[in-house]
Order: structure tokens, then sequence, then C-alpha cells
């Protein structure tokens, strides 16, 4: 697993600008021409194919300076037309592996005007080359100007972009840089969004909010902060139908994500996140839900607080269609807000059950956890509609202490609840840290998990947490291991 420098990738993807020249033609006379080592495109080593034909007054020159000039002034709209949709973006590097597309550039040029105003990239000199072996390429050299949003200071570097076409749409770009640079600037303009310890830039919303609308069940929410000075929020849903279902929400300061997961009692998931936050009170992004029938689908969302008391949630599908869910707060004598009471303790025995099942698990004493659970009890690991056995979940337990070293369970929290049917439900939430014993590396994860209690005895269990970035773990550890 790698990690990435969020300023870093800011820099790669959004700004398809940074020298690689140090001088930049003012006239034909003078130009520039990057040839193509092998017909295959830009190679890091320049040598023509043989003599272009250059032009500076062309209409792919012209299409070029004038979406350049829009992306100054933070209209993203010509990019649909300039870009075609697999377009590209390879920053100092012409290895696919660095590459990246055309979302990741939208999303990372609106940082570009969240860190600096006034942007100008000029003076400009653009030139469009045709090569021998049938290449089109559009040149760029100039200036990049903008003024640091937090220093009030002045930024300028030299920049230098190259775009393939095929027909009237660019296909690649390649991008030459010194991105240290740019990247020290990013650092003060944008760097508090990425510091470790970066509050959400979305206000949490807390308490019971009852949802309508968009020819869907009206439901009823109890969002919570199980976890003093975490950044998450913890949602215990109903619907009108009387499907449960459990969210959590949390805010990932490193990579300037809000992410959500929720799982409802019919075996239905939906889950977004959103890494455009316009202000406090709004944020977009893209989500997947899976129906109860096992249909999926995928879409954009945006979500906007509109007033203390409103909060409007608009969903658009791969087809265009539009789902719009209004919340609001719930009365305190609403019936479905009652359903959702429980009264929770958190000094009961079975808190302290769990409490002692957490820290056994923690030292790695798994043979002392088997006695809380039913032998036939049901384990739902990420995946609520493929659960396990007790045998595949005390296996599962070992892998854990096979991959990691040092397993270590901070900020736990646990509590006991009677709810509305009956059932007994003991809940944790924790911050889950190890260290892979094959690179060395240190995981955190944060992790809910809920057990259910029948007869003095644990009889289903359900874990939330970003399974798949674990089994990353697991498989580094097996392949290391030759198995």
């Amino acid at each position: 697993m790698t990690s990435v420098n969020p300023i870093s990738t800011l820099l790669l993807v959004g700004l398809a600008t940074l020298v690689g020249c140090n001088t930049a033609p003012t006239s034909n006379e003078g130009h520039h021409d990057h040839g193509h080592a092998d017909g295959h495109g830009h190679d890091h080593v320049h040598a023509p194919v043989e003599n272009p034909t250059t032009t500076i007054d062309d209409e792919r020159s012209a299409k070029t300076a004038s979406f350049l000039k829009s992306y100054a002034a933070g209209d993203f709209g010509p990019a649909k037309a300039f870009f075609a949709e697999d377009v590209r973006f390879h920053p100092n590097s012409k290895a696919a592996a660095d590459s990246f597309g055309l979302d990741e550039w939208y999303d990372f040029v609106k940082m570009h005007h969240e860190g600096f105003r006034d942007i100008i990239v000029e003076p400009m000199f653009v030139q469009t080359s045709e090569y021998s072996n049938g290449e089109v390429w559009t040149h760029v050299w100039a200036n990049w100007r903008g003024i640091n949003s937090t220093t009030d200071e002045p930024f300028d570097a030299m920049i230098h972009p190259a775009y393939q076409w095929d027909g009237d749409r660019v296909t690649r770009v390649f991008q030459y840089f010194d991105a240290g640079k740019f990247e020290a600037e990013m650092e003060t303009a944008l760097g508090d969004r990425f510091a470790a310890d970066a509050p959400s830039p979305w206000e949490w919303v807390t308490g019971y909010w009852r949802a309508s609308g968009g020819d869907m069940p009206e439901a009823m929410v109890n969002w919570t902060t199980p976890l003093p000075g975490v950044d998450m929020v913890m949602g215990e849903w109903i619907n009108a139908d009387g499907i449960r279902s459990i969210q959590m929400v949390g805010w990932n300061p490193h990579t300037g994500h809000l992410t959500s997961a929720e799982y409802g009692s019919d075996g239905a998931s939906f889950a977004f996140e959103c890494q455009e936050f316009p202000h406090s009170r709004a944020m977009h992004g893209t989500y997947r839900m899976r129906a109860a029938d096992g249909t999926e689908g995928t879409g954009v969302v945006e979500i906007v607080r509109e007033r203390d008391d409103l909060m409007i949630a608009t969903m658009i599908n791969e087809a265009g269609e539009e789902v719009v869910r209004t919340y609001e707060p719930a009365e305190g004598d609403d019936p479905m807000r009652m359903s959702l009471a429980v009264t929770a303790t958190n000094t009961d025995r079975m808190s302290e059950t769990v409490r002692n099942i957490h820290r056994n698990y923690e030292a790695g004493n798994l043979d002392a956890l088997e006695p809380h659970f039913a032998d036939d009890c049901v384990y739902k690991w990420g995946d609520p509609t493929t659960p396990a056995d007790k045998a595949t979940w005390r296996a599962g337990l070992g892998v854990h202490h096979d991959t990691f070293k040092d397993i270590r369970l901070d900020d736990l929290y646990v509590q006991t609840g009677e709810y509305p049917d009956g059932r007994v439900w003991t809940t944790s939430w924790l911050e889950w840290n190890g260290v892979n014993r094959a690179t060395d590396e240190p995981a955190v994860f944060v992790v809910h998990t809920a057990h259910r209690w029948e007869n003095d005895q644990i009889v289903e269990e359900v874990v939330f947490f970003d399974i798949g970035r674990f089994q990353d773990h697991v498989e580094a550890v097996a392949a290391a291991n030759g198995n």
C-alpha cells in the first residue's frame, strides 16, 4: 500500500502547467518544437521524428488559449468540449501508472481557486504542430500567476503543458513542472485542510431528523457523536416500513474526503463520498447503492443545509433521474421518533462483557472470547448478505494476529440498549491500530461493532469498517509468506 500527499496530487492532477523548458518562444521564428521519439507520444527525451508543420493561428491553438483563459477565470465548462472523456493526464512521467483522468482533474482545479484568487495564465504563447507520424500536438509556454488566499502574497510560475489531439478533442496531456515549488505554495494556501488534525469542513448535524420526499418511504434518523472529539457521526435509522439501518459517517483529513456507509436490516446498503465543500453547510460527491432486491446503482449527490431546521439531499443517478430528500427536525412526540428511542447504559453486565471481549482480542487471548458467543451465532463483517459461522469467525481473528503485530484498540466506547422490538444490542466504537508484519506499515481503522444478545449469549455480531483496505494488508503478508 502506498500513501499519496494530497497536496502533490492536487498539483499533479489539476495544474496542467508548470515549467519544463526555461525559454519560451516569442514568435514563430523562435518556435521550440517538441518531437516524438518513437511515434507513441511524448518521451522524456524530445527527439523530432522529422520537421513538423507548425502554426500559431490555427483552430486548435485558439481553442487551447480560450480553454486556459476559462480555467483561469474559474469556468470549467469548456473542458467538456476540449477533452475527450477518456483523456489521461501525465504529470512529469510517461508511465500509465502515474496518470489520471478527467474526474480527478475537475476535482482539483476547483481547489486551485480555493487556494488562489485572481488567477491568470499570461503571457502565453501557443503553437500547434503536426508530425510526420500523424500526431498533432499543441504546446503552451506561459506564466501561471495568482494570489495566495491565505498569505495574500503573489505567486508566479513558468508553465508548459503539451496536448495531444484526436480530431477535435484532447486525449493526452503531458505536464512538465517543478512540483516542489507549487506544492510549497499550496501547503500555505490549503495545507490546513490536509493536516493530520484538520477538522471536518462540514458542520456536523446531530439529533432526530425526519426524512421525506423522493418517492421513498418516510424515515427517521438519530445522529449522534459517540466518540467525543472525533470527527464522526453515527446514525440509527428506521423507515415507515419498519426497516432499520445503521450509518457511520467520518471525515478523513488525509484525503480531504467525508465518507458515509449505511447498512439496512433488509440487506440494502447506501454509501457516499464527498470531496467538495463550497461552505460548511454544503457538500458534493458521489454515491453507490444496493437495493434489497440486489439492484445496484451509482450517481452524484449534493447535500445542503439550507437553514438550522432544513437540510436537502439531491441525488442524480446514471440515467439522469433526480431524487430530492428533505430533512427536518423531528417533533418530540413523533411516533417514528419514539420507535427509535432507546435507553442506553454503559455500566451494565453486557457492556462490561463486550469490553472484556475487545481487550482479550487485543491481547490475542482468542480462546477467551468463544464462551460468550452462541454456537449458532451469525457474524456479519462488511457485507451483511454473506454471514459467517463461528468456525470462520474464529479463524478470521487468528488471521488478524498473523497479519498484524502490536494490535491496539484506542478510544473504546461501549453501551447497551434494549430496543422497542425487544432486542438487546451492545454497540462499540473504537480506533483499531496495528503494524503489518510484512511491511512494518502502521494501519489505523475506525471500527463500529454491534452484538445482539439472547439468553446471556451473543447470537449476532455485525462489524463496520473498511474491509477492503484490511484485506490489502492480509494479502501483502500472505504474499510475503509465499501463501
